[in-house]
């Protein structure tokens, strides 16, 4: 069954591909973001928390397997780890910023915010992260969820490559974005503890993910160039895709 948002819905609009400028604005404005919140944490006027495996264990509901069985289902394993892994960095760094995430609404969203890439669904009308959002939107009405824990799952999933956007919202929006920018480039990498970063990773490996999702992100782009992803493309991302995380 589909689920097409009413016009009084909220839900984060597609305006698909932004201007070179304002992709480099954006850029800019989350770097000193970044650097900013190093030195509040150098300065000690902020400090990480612990983490413990449990922070970023995998919920276990019945909703949760069914997320996790229809994007295997559609997707590559290779995109299927990648969600996984989005959701445990995603995680991680919200109990590191001492922050609480609803763990299976979060769960949906990772495993889900790429089906746009899928075969079935990446020739669709629009940018893939909206694609996606509203194929995991459906998923939770589908399965009972209120409509109000299916607008954030679709926001989550729509905003997550939204630099300056994703960070601005509710911390299951912003989390997937910084789980999936922490698994493509890094970003955040120090903040992981070391044992918790070998664990995700000799679970879900990261083998074959540059090459397979540059692919996707230079097929999007090929196949739909005013999307959203295509401005990032434009700028470079395939080619800034880290080969490790280490």
């Amino acid at each position: 069954m589909s689920h097409i948002a009413n016009s009084a819905s909220n839900l984060a609009p597609d305006t698909g591909r932004n201007s070179k400028p304002r992709q480099i604005s954006r850029y800019i404005a989350s770097e000193i973001r970044e650097r900013a919140f190093r030195a509040s944490l150098a300065l000690g006027l902020k400090r990480l928390q612990d983490v413990v495996p449990d922070d970023w264990a995998a919920p276990d509901s019945g909703l949760a397997d069914e997320a996790r069985m229809l994007a295997s289902e559609l997707c590559s394993p290779v995109l299927v780890a990648h969600s996984e892994r989005t959701y445990c960095f995603g995680a991680i760094l919200a109990a590191r910023d001492g922050l609480k995430i609803d763990r299976e609404l979060f769960y949906i969203a990772a495993l889900l915010h790429d089906l746009g890439l899928s075969d079935l669904h990446r020739d669709k009308a629009g940018s893939f992260e909206w694609v996606s959002a509203h194929e995991a939107r459906s998923f939770c009405l589908d399965h009972g969820l209120p409509t109000a824990k299916a607008d954030l799952v679709h926001d989550a999933v729509a905003l997550h490559s939204s630099v300056g956007l994703a960070n601005r919202r509710e911390p299951e929006v912003a989390f997937v974005h910084y789980g999936a920018g922490l698994d493509l480039l890094g970003k955040r990498l120090d903040h992981i503890p070391k044992s918790d970063l070998s664990a995700v990773l000799e679970r879900f490996s990261r083998a074959g993910f540059k090459q397979e999702f540059s692919c996707c992100l230079r097929d999007q782009y090929e196949k739909k160039p005013n999307s959203h992803i295509s401005g990032h493309v434009a700028l470079g991302l395939p080619d800034l895709i880290v080969d490790e995380l280490a």
